[in-house]
């Protein structure tokens, strides 16, 4: 555990720039261990193992955050065309609706109009539309090379570091694909798709007479072999929120339990010792394969074969020292894998059972004991069972509060969260996982036999299981005080500053947050897809336990869809709507409409006002009771925003006609910040109403959703370059953050370092 401790360190230093050591370090580290080895002196191990690991991490950097190709491409900014040749294997990890993954050893890149240049990097490739996986062998690929995106916002999750740590360079969308002669990583892509249609397979099985309920065949599909995404965001939701999220996806929990599982079925089956240990050891590593080999399939797989391992080469196991073995062998094998929420999780958890579940129980040893003057063999039957179940329930509180103490800094560093119902949750559901497993491990044995009836009843079994945790999990999840959110606040935020902060929402679609005093309010909530990817989890990074209302823009899917999911979780907010939702011939099923059956609307017509309290408000400009256009678009609530000195023009979907009725309507419209999002058919941006509006900021949030016929012309570009206006793209920039003080307005972008002040106008 020292040298772990110690390898960790120089993984830290190396990270930050702080080690310059990579020509001397690793003989060093090697003259260092040694020497600790011969003089037998602890503390030349550490800093030779803290050497080694920073001159290793040093090279995994250079792979790939200073690879050359990452450089190129950051020198110029955006993607560029390129042809690359390489070997493929198929990337069954992520699918695009239409396009096929795979990963690309390259071994030479050629950018147009340039010379070829050999080098080694890893692409991620996006197959054209409609094209399969060619199979293995070495191809030449032409399209578009680029970096991995960034972050959408705050606390969302990072693609672009998380391609870097595992060892992706760039992306390409690919246009043509030729063959060249060469075999390619023929095996790999063996084994890959084997692995592929093992999950399959399993999959299926494991759905057997369940398709009459996807909702909860998902659950059980996840919990086996971590298909997350076919399960449904709220009951995700209710696992995160009860602290239990480890039980629903496959985790090192599970690879642990199939290892003791099997461990237990070849005892019964008679077979110990060495033959049992490989047995065991195949099965939980092909577990960890047919899974997708996840980051944390393999930490437990090489965990558990090394606690496994230890005591049949006749060595003490000690926890202290599996962890530490563990961690050394993972971290040498990827220095990465110190910086992923998982690993810090798994050891941290790991570690504070160790350490701290024996301190819990010591003091509670007089209840996990029988009276010492009653020897146990006149113990009766109640005594025994009553003893039994207090050693279980208290085990299990003990063990529960230890890992829960040695998750909290991580939960808090990565998710911003605290949930302190788990100490209890965790007490039900992991006795109800291992049930589950126990059930699926039988449930795939019996399809092994062509044991069908049985195959069915035992699905059954695990449907009950299933349900039973997700009612659990949503009990536990929705108590008073079982979760809450903490914001991470790098500087001391002014009391007087309100952000609004624009969310990029692709396919014309919008979201943004306004944090005034303190009260959080939402205008459009993106749509339902984007709730747990996007905005669930920045809000969650704001510190954000309760919105106090939402404005809905109009009755649009890409603008307010995720309303509902936002109501359930966050203290059921107002809303506020226009007047003119929904629509005359508007479905009934669509989402006003179905809000309406259980929820209060507020309908606002233009020259209503929302106040914010003394430092801001809302005024509806519209639509109006003219307004006659039935498309949604026309519809969509127009708002001006003035805070503190400051205005700011939300025109959403406003197009020609919403534009020249403002216009038209005598209404103050000069702003500071015009934010738009763009009309799906008509032109936006005419000349007369941002002439009328003077804005010295122009954000777009989305660019509109295309789907029939040419896109219109884009007037607000040629206005803004006409009248050197700043135009900013939330697709560009990432979220958008505008903080406002009395003394000024600042507007900055988080994917770019972009920022632009404004001193108050005279209005």
């Amino acid at each position: 555990m020292a040298l772990a401790a110690a390898g960790c360190a120089g993984i830290i230093l190396a990270e930050y720039d702080v080690a310059h050591i990579q020509a001397w370090g690793m003989p060093a580290a090697m003259v260092l261990l040694l020497l600790a080895l011969l003089l037998r002196r602890p503390w030349m191990a550490l800093a030779g193992a803290c050497m080694a690991f920073a001159v290793l991490h040093i090279e995994n950097l250079g792979q790939t955050y200073h690879h050359p190709l990452r450089l190129a491409l950051l020198e110029h900014g955006k993607a560029l065309p390129a042809t690359i040749e390489g070997s493929l294997t198929p990337d069954h990890s992520v699918a695009w609706p239409g396009r096929e993954r795979a990963m690309c050893a390259v071994t030479r890149v050629t950018f147009d109009g340039g010379a070829g240049w050999p080098m080694e990097a890893r692409v991620r490739l996006s197959l054209p539309d409609g094209k399969a996986f060619p199979g293995a062998g070495i191809y030449r690929l032409s399209g578009l090379l680029r970096l991995p995106g960034g972050r959408d916002a705050p606390g969302t999750f990072d693609p672009a570091d998380h391609a870097l740590r595992t060892g992706i360079t760039a992306e390409m969308r690919v246009g043509e694909m030729a063959a060249l002669p060469g075999r390619g990583a023929v095996l790999t892509c063996a084994l890959l798709d084997a692995a592929e249609a093992c999950r399959q397979w399993i999959s299926e099985q494991l759905s057997l007479d369940l398709e009459n309920d996807p909702r909860i065949a998902g659950v059980i599909r996840a919990m086996a072999l971590g298909v997350v995404d076919e399960a449904q965001d709220d009951i995700e939701i209710a696992f995160r929120d009860s602290g239990t999220l480890h039980v629903f996806a496959v985790s090192g929990l599970h690879v642990a339990l199939l290892g003791l599982i099997a461990w237990q079925v070849l005892k019964v089956f008679g077979l110990r010792g060495g033959p049992a240990l490989v047995v065991m050891l195949v099965i939980v590593f092909a577990y960890a394969f047919v899974t997708g080999w996840r980051a944390s399939a393999a930490r437990a797989a090489m965990m558990v074969a090394v606690v496994f391992c230890g005591p049949s080469t006749d060595r003490d196991s000690s926890v202290q020292n599996n962890l530490g073995l563990a961690a050394l062998l993972l971290l040498g094998w990827d220095t990465h894998q110190l910086f992923m929420p998982g690993f810090q999780l798994s050891f941290g958890v790991l570690w504070a059972i160790a350490a701290l579940s024996g301190a819990f129980m010591s003091p509670l040893s007089h209840w996990m004991n029988l009276d010492p003057l009653l020897p146990v063999e006149f113990a009766t039957r109640w005594q025994l069972a009553a003893l039994g179940f207090r050693r279980w329930l208290l085990g299990n509180l003990c063990v529960s509060a230890a890992a829960w103490l040695g998750s909290l800094p991580f939960i808090l560093m990565h998710f911003q969260a605290v949930t302190p119902v788990a100490l209890i949750a965790n007490c039900v559901l992991v006795p109800l996982s291992i049930a589950a497993l126990a059930v699926t491990c039988t449930s795939i044995l019996a399809a092994l036999l062509h044991l069908t009836g049985a195959q069915i009843a035992i699905n059954n079994v695990n449907w009950l299981l299933a349900k039973m945790m997700i009612a659990s999990a949503a009990w536990f999840a929705s108590l008073p005080g079982a979760n809450f959110h903490l914001q991470p606040q790098a500087e001391p935020r002014p009391a007087s500053m309100i952000t609004w902060r624009v969310l990029p929402v692709p396919d014309g679609g919008a979201a943004n947050h306004l944090h005034i005093g303190e009260e959080h309010w939402l205008l459009d909530t993106g749509p339902a897809e984007k709730f747990r990817p996007l905005l669930h989890p920045y809000l969650r990074h704001q510190g954000v336990n309760r919105i106090r209302g939402i404005v809905l823009s109009h009755n649009d899917a890409a603008h307010i869809g995720a309303v509902e999911e936002v109501s359930a979780l966050f203290g059921g907010p107002e809303l506020f709507c226009s007047h003119r939702e929904p629509g005359p011939y508007d479905s009934a099923h669509t989402l006003i409409r179905r809000i309406e059956e259980t929820q209060r609307l507020k309908r606002l017509r233009n020259g209503d006002v929302l106040p914010l309290g003394p430092e801001g408000s809302l005024a509806c400009l519209h639509p109006s009771a003219e307004s006659r256009s039935m498309r949604g678009d026309d519809r969509a609530m127009v708002v001006m925003a003035k805070l503190h000195h400051f205005r700011l023009l939300w025109a959403s979907d406003a197009g020609w006609l919403t534009e020249n009725a403002l216009v038209d309507s005598g209404d103050d419209l000069r702003c500071d910040v015009l934010l738009v999002s763009g009309h799906a058919t008509d032109a936006s941006g005419t000349d007369g109403f941002l002439q009328k509006a003077s804005p010295r900021l122009i954000i777009r949030g989305s660019e509109p959703a295309r789907r029939d016929g040419p896109p219109p012309l884009d007037q607000l570009s040629e206005w803004c370059a006409r009248h050197s206006v700043p135009l900013w793209h939330a697709a560009d920039n990432g979220s958008i953050a505008i903080d406002i003080t009395p003394e000024g307005l600042r507007a900055r972008g988080d994917a770019q370092p972009r920022e632009l002040q404004l001193a108050p106008a005279s209005y």
